[in-house]
């Protein structure tokens, strides 16, 4: 027997033994994952988001042009609310305060329906429109009959303010005939 086979020992080959922690590596980990471009269900998402923008503004943009008559009529009021008519000529600006209205309505409701109406109709009108007390109380009723009595006493401050109601609270369009 020789040597080698005396000794029962084996000596493992290179492939077979044991790696040392030396050498290890580290683990590799894979390319994180980009943000562009995005995945198909962040594509709906945007055009969802952008069509609901682009909707909201058209229905903002149409409401403020709906309602650009409303600014214009209230602009208009408090100049006519400075003027010194409401003091030296009541009569007068009480027709101003009624042109005022009357163009006003005349924007938000058919010609046809609002043009004819004077008088105790008018200031109905007004109510049915807004559903405002003061206008079916003597301080509303001047409007149909201040501007043609000689001598007006009015509260211009109280009809004022009762106009400047109606002009931002009338429903447009719809007249409530049960009024």
């Amino acid at each position: 027997m020789t040597a080698a086979t005396a000794n029962p020992q084996v000596i493992p080959n290179a492939a077979e033994a044991p790696v040392s922690l030396e050498q290890l590596r580290d683990l590799q980990l894979p390319d994180a994952i980009g943000l562009w471009p995005p995945a198909p269900g962040w594509w709906l998402l945007a055009l969802l988001v952008l069509t609901l923008l682009i909707w909201l503004g058209i229905k903002l943009y149409r409401q403020r042009q709906r309602n650009r008559y409303r600014r214009q009529a209230l602009h208009e009021l408090a100049r006519l609310g400075q003027s010194d008519l409401k003091q030296q000529q009541p009569q007068q600006w009480l027709q101003q305060l009624n042109q005022l209205l009357r163009r006003a309505a005349l924007a938000a409701y058919p010609a046809a329906q609002v043009a004819p109406l004077s008088g105790a109709a008018w200031v109905e009108f007004l109510y049915s429109s807004s559903r405002l007390e003061g206008f079916r109380q003597p301080l509303g009723c001047s409007l149909a009959s201040g501007p043609y009595q000689p001598k007006t006493a009015v509260d211009a401050e109280a009809l004022q303010q009762l106009a400047q109601q109606w002009i931002r609270q009338h429903r447009e369009g719809v007249i409530d005939a049960d009024a």
